[in-house]
């Protein structure tokens, strides 16, 4: 698993992002805690996903690992994703988000 350095982050989330780190560098599901990645399909934008879902082997070798937000909740997960697709298109003039996070943008924080 990998962060985005400039990590997006719902409001009840980033209260509790060194907690939710710490929780996912040891391998703990946390309840209501969702991920948002660059999609795996390749013609999708983003996808939302608990964070339990990386405890399943075969859906952890096929999703996307790049953290790019942190929610919590579905409500402020589905707001988190408004905020970021609106984020990229005004810097960029458009969607396309796979261009957008570069690989050396990502580490182990």
């Amino acid at each position: 698993m990998r962060w985005y350095r400039e990590l997006y982050l719902g409001p009840t989330a980033s209260r509790h992002i060194r907690r939710i780190r710490k929780k996912a560098r040891d391998g703990r599901v946390m309840a209501g805690v969702y991920y948002i990645t660059p999609s795996s399909a390749g013609e999708g934008l983003l996808d939302v996903y608990h964070n339990g879902m990386l405890k399943q082997p075969l859906f952890a070798h096929l999703q996307c690992t790049d953290i790019v937000g942190v929610a919590y909740g579905k409500l402020e997960a589905t707001e988190l994703v408004r905020v970021i697709i609106e984020d990229i298109y005004r810097k960029t003039g458009g969607l396309d988000v796979r261009n957008y996070f570069k690989d050396q943008d990502f580490g182990e924080y």
